[in-house]
């Protein structure tokens, strides 16, 4: 079986929000004292090598990222500030925006502008919400 590298994946996962993931060396600290990890499974460590790598179908088929609750200790422990924890919740946005037909959880993620926008318009529908079955004066 062969293995597709994706060039434009580090790319995507800018977007995203991935900031330092070229810093990782792979020392192992986040995988050592990853609560999730075990010695099979070197977590965090294995997807942001494959991130780096740009193996997108490895990532896609990984349940590792819906497993990371982003404790932070990965992160805390990283001698080059690489952000392991981080780069796992960057590729929860990207694969979520991939399984989302409409595309809004794209332009969410990756636009400013547009994530205020939806956050404006649910504070108006709220606040309509609330004028119009708003309890009688007594």
């Amino acid at each position: 079986m062969s293995t597709k590298v994706d060039p434009g994946l580090m790319k995507d996962l800018k977007a995203f929000g991935l900031k330092d993931a070229n810093k990782c060396f792979q020392c192992g600290n986040c995988t050592a004292t990853c609560p999730l990890a075990t010695t099979e499974n070197p977590f965090p460590r294995k997807l942001v090598k494959y991130a780096q790598m740009g193996l997108k179908d490895k990532i896609l088929k990984s349940p590792e990222p819906w497993l990371c609750y982003y404790c932070g200790d990965c992160s805390d422990q990283c001698p080059r500030g690489a952000e392991p924890g981080e780069t796992m919740m960057v590729m929860r946005r990207y694969l979520t925006s991939l399984y989302d037909w409409t595309g809004f959880s794209r332009k969410f993620y990756t636009s400013e502008k547009f994530e205020i926008l939806a956050i404006s318009i649910l504070a108006v529908l709220i606040g309509l919400a609330l004028w119009i079955f708003h309890a009688p004066n007594p």
